[in-house]
């Protein structure tokens, strides 16, 4: 990938995560499974996120499954669904962060703290 480029692969951008939102409730509507792959659906942090925006499937390395497991079984359905409004809703710019102000957990510009929601906490 290139340098210029690089920054924008991240699976926390808001507008990545509005687009998951709007394929998981069309999914929803027709009754379709909505399956995720890859590092992002490895991401212990990300993936109760992507449950919440209607993804019905998560695919990931093996090496991968125990820590996502992990934490999927400490959070309901709904906490993943309030996760994902927090994550979604509209950001401004930060003092010199990306235009998105990445939720990322690797950055220190969160615009909200999902371990305040009953029964979930971020791993590691």
């Amino acid at each position: 990938m290139s340098g210029a480029l690089a920054a924008l692969n991240d699976p926390w951008q808001p507008a990545l995560l509005r687009l998951i939102g709007m394929v998981g409730a069309a999914g929803q509507t027709v009754a379709k499974p909505v399956g995720i792959c890859g590092e992002a659906a490895a991401d212990p942090a990300l993936a109760p996120m992507l449950v919440g925006l209607g993804a019905t499937s998560l695919s990931m390395s093996a090496r991968s499954l125990s820590d996502v497991g992990a934490v999927l079984k400490t959070v309901t359905l709904q906490q993943c669904r309030d996760l994902a409004v927090l994550a979604v809703r509209p950001r401004t710019r930060l003092l010199g962060g990306p235009p998105y102000a990445s939720a990322s957990p690797h950055s220190t510009s969160w615009a909200c703290d999902p371990s305040s929601l009953t029964g979930f906490t971020l791993p590691g």
